[in-house]
């Protein structure tokens, strides 16, 4: 009580300052819904967890008052199709995020390419896809209720038979069938497994302070190894995709490296702006947008995973006040 009452005080001295005011928490943990309704009501200070999160914010920001200050007031380039497709799958949505297969639907109709897939719900239709995209094929669990599936046995690689597809269909079946929760399953996801010449993440995510943002890097199983990522807040164009992209380690792979070829920088571009678009149009409905991997080669990039978690509950308290 007594933190709370002297932040409020600060708050108050504040309004009057010429410089900014910033509270630096050395908790480094997340909000609780007490903590974050009380930011509410201290409009004129900043708040930030962690000292060494928040020195190196505000060296960021010290850099960036630096910067050319003419920064272009970019809008949301969807088409309405695009923008239709989402208000119905929002307005439809129930549970925390969206499945893979409606996941990877608004990328497609935001421009993101996707990966060949057919969902499959018995053996028999998962072998039947496998032969129609073509061998290799990977099979993952399709559940809006299972968030990160290859850590629950979701996901099987490197399948070159029927019967393997088949085998790895019922394997995984029996996987989900056992986890706690009983999380429904909606079927097997059967898609091309893509050779690439590198892996990258594309996201998106609303933040408490900067509202939605992009994110790009390395990713794929090295995305925490690496910590090779780069944000921009949303929408943004192809010019400023461009920049987000020279920002990363990633960027020099993709323009070629020690002798390697260039790879498509310009569905990299497409996907982020597509991505951008998305989590704009929502509106703060749409809590993170993950694709990883985006696969990338010298002539094309696609997107093989995808994950959108909603903020279904913030919305409707949103509505209700």
């Amino acid at each position: 009580e007594l933190r709370e009452r002297n932040l409020r005080i600060v708050n108050g001295m504040a309004s009057s300052a010429t410089k900014p005011v910033i509270y630096i928490s050395p908790v480094s943990m997340g909000f609780t819904e007490h903590t974050t309704a009380l930011r509410k009501t201290l409009p004129n200070i900043a708040v930030m967890q962690g000292m060494d999160r928040a020195v190196g914010a505000i060296k960021a920001l010290i850099d960036y008052a630096a910067l050319e200050k003419d920064v272009p007031d970019i809008v949301s380039s969807s088409d309405p199709q695009a923008r239709a497709l989402l208000e119905k799958t929002l307005n439809g949505a129930s549970g925390p995020a969206l499945d893979e297969i409606v996941s990877k639907k608004l990328l497609k109709a935001y421009g993101i390419p996707i990966s060949k897939e057919a969902i499959a719900r018995t053996a028999d239709e998962a072998a039947i896809a496998a032969r129609k995209i073509g061998f290799p094929v990977v099979a993952k669990a399709v559940s809006a209720d299972i968030l990160h599936k290859s850590d629950v046995g979701g996901v099987v690689l490197n399948l070159n038979s029927t019967a393997e597809v088949k085998e790895a269909f019922n394997d995984i079946a029996a996987r989900v069938r056992n986890l706690k929760g009983k999380p429904h399953l909606q079927g097997i996801l059967i898609a091309q497994q893509v050779k690439a010449d590198l892996e990258l993440v594309i996201g998106a995510s609303l933040d408490a302070e900067m509202g939605p943002v992009v994110l790009f890097g390395t990713g794929g199983v090295d995305i925490e190894l690496m910590k090779d990522v780069a944000l921009a807040g949303a929408p943004i164009d192809a010019a400023e995709a461009a920049k987000l992209i020279r920002l990363t380690k990633a960027g020099v792979k993709i323009k070629g490296y020690r002798g390697k070829p260039a790879l498509n920088e310009g569905s990299v571009i497409k996907a982020l702006v597509g991505v951008s678009n998305l989590i704009a149009d929502a509106g703060g409905r749409i809590a993170s947008i993950d694709v990883n991997p985006f696969l990338l080669t010298a002539k094309s990039g696609i997107a093989v995973d995808a994950l959108v978690v909603l903020r279904n509950h913030a919305s409707k308290r949103d509505g209700a006040s």
